[in-house]
């Protein structure tokens, strides 16, 4: 598969596409984090503390597990894992939006929450992406999407430093963010079908 070859291929190149959004996700979760649980919800230090790992244990959890559930419940389909970790992140940024409003009890788990929208995603993605392009094109996809992913990693941030500065407020910021989710979830159920499945499952990913 050519370069001209994805480029004519509107579900590959949607999904390449998509890597923008999943990328801001994966820095933008966990990035302001602290200084939001710091500023935002007046937390000391040391609670801050106890939470970040939470949302890194999270991530690798999330990591492992999807790939499980990816290939035992969903008959290696990726795409279903894809949305509904892009839906958990649109729900954890969405209660992070209520700030102080927020009891005490939920932040751990918001925290494990926030840590599988970031980066429980990466695995089911390239995995994905490697199956589209096959053992011809995996490497070029692969490279269009780390390089997708990438330029969400660099544009994210600055984005979100500039709202917060504008609105001078983190709940705005982080509904910016479960927006961002939100699409990705919707549109990833919507490309064209990605990858034919064997004739046992008769689905396509």
């Amino acid at each position: 598969m050519s370069l001209g070859a994805v480029s004519k291929r509107a579900g590959a190149l949607g999904l390449v596409t998509l890597a923008h959004g999943l990328g801001s996700l994966s820095i933008l979760a966990v990035a302001p984090l602290s200084p939001f649980l710091l500023e935002g919800l007046s937390l000391s230090r040391v609670q801050v503390g106890l939470f970040l790992p939470a949302a890194y244990l999270g991530g690798a959890v999330g990591r492992l597990g999807w790939g499980v559930v990816s290939d035992r419940v969903f008959a290696t389909r990726r795409r279903p894992g894809l949305a509904i970790n892009a839906l958990i992140g649109a729900v954890a940024f969405g209660c992070l939006a209520l700030g102080s409003l927020l009891p005490a009890a939920v932040l751990p788990v918001l925290a494990v929450a926030v840590g599988i929208a970031a980066f429980g995603w990466v695995g089911l993605y390239l995995a994905l992406i490697a199956e589209i392009g096959g053992p011809r094109a995996s490497g070029l996809l692969t490279g269009l999407a780390v390089i997708f992913s990438w330029g969400g990693i660099l544009i994210g941030p600055p984005l979100f430093g500039l709202l917060l500065d504008v609105t001078d407020s983190y709940g705005l910021a982080w509904l910016a963010l479960a927006a961002v989710a939100s699409a990705v979830a919707v549109t990833l159920p919507r490309l064209q079908p990605l990858v034919q499945r064997d004739p046992v499952t008769q689905r396509a990913a």
